[in-house]
């Protein structure tokens, strides 16, 4: 299976519309890693809104050290470089700021709705269709930039994963039994990028939050969810204003996590 088309700065750009972002594109046949290529330029001065994307990489990188398996000429591998005038805890919300983005541009390709599984995590089916990375380079109370990375799996066919892969992962492909338009993809993410970052600068976290909880679909259930300092058990109350996931964890007590992985729990009362 092949793409429509393969991917060129000309073309992502081509009715693009955006005005903070995606003003620079630099599209690359193999990296190893959009961010590392991005962190380089963004070190070097690049504006804000650069955009570097990659038809393959050779070292995809996901959360704590993973992996990102990244196959030529198939999916998006894409990042942003932002200068947000935030402080560094402010702007470490742009991760789930992003999952939104790419619920709101893979909704209109694929049937049903996406699902954001906590905290970086798009799911069709139950099954990941895309990650995010995101990296701060910070001063105590300034950011510098950040990084956001996205990989989505769009004409990715179950057959060519690895077995380590497939039973948990999909495609948009897999999902609508068609190759999408990777251009249109992409220049559909840019664009909701934009639109929610710049509607989190103006408005704050609070109306990205609620949107972030309608497409999670989390409320009321129950999850493990296993920090670096703990492992907690509890029912989901929200995710809050301040970009911290609400559980309920009995006897009146309630805990805030803040980075971790969140396993839903199959069977709990």
């Amino acid at each position: 299976m092949t793409t429509v088309g393969p991917l060129t700065a000309d073309r992502v750009l081509q009715d693009l519309g955006t005005k903070r972002l995606g003003s620079r594109i630099d599209v690359y046949p193999e990296l190893e890693s959009t961010n590392r290529t991005a962190h380089a330029l963004a070190e070097a001065g690049a504006p804000e809104g650069a955009i570097v994307i990659a038809e393959s990489q050779t070292r995809g990188q996901g959360r704590l050290g993973r992996t990102w398996v990244s196959p030529p000429n198939l999916n998006l591998y894409i990042s942003f470089v932002l200068r947000p005038r935030l402080d560094p805890a402010d702007s470490a919300k742009i991760t789930l700021l992003a999952a939104v983005a790419v619920a709101d541009t893979l909704k209109d390709h694929v049937p049903g709705t996406p699902r954001i599984k906590w905290p970086n995590d798009i799911l069709l089916g139950g099954l990941k269709v895309a990650g995010i990375l995101s990296e701060l380079a910070c001063e105590p109370a300034r950011t510098v930039y950040v990084i956001v990375g996205i990989g989505i799996n769009l004409n990715f066919p179950r057959a060519l994963m690895s077995p380590d892969i497939r039973e948990r992962a999909t495609s948009v492909m897999e999902e609508t039994g068609a190759s999408v338009d990777r251009i249109a993809i992409a220049r559909s993410l840019v664009r909701n990028m934009e639109s929610r970052y710049i509607e989190f600068e103006e408005r704050g976290f609070e109306p990205i939050a609620r949107i972030w909880n309608v497409y999670a679909r989390m409320q009321g259930c129950w999850v493990r969810a296993r920090t670096a300092e703990d492992e907690l058990v509890g029912r989901v109350r929200e995710l809050d204003g301040n970009g911290f996931l609400v559980l309920e964890c009995g006897g009146g007590r309630t805990e805030r996590v803040v980075s971790g992985d969140v396993f839903l729990m199959e069977g709990a009362p």
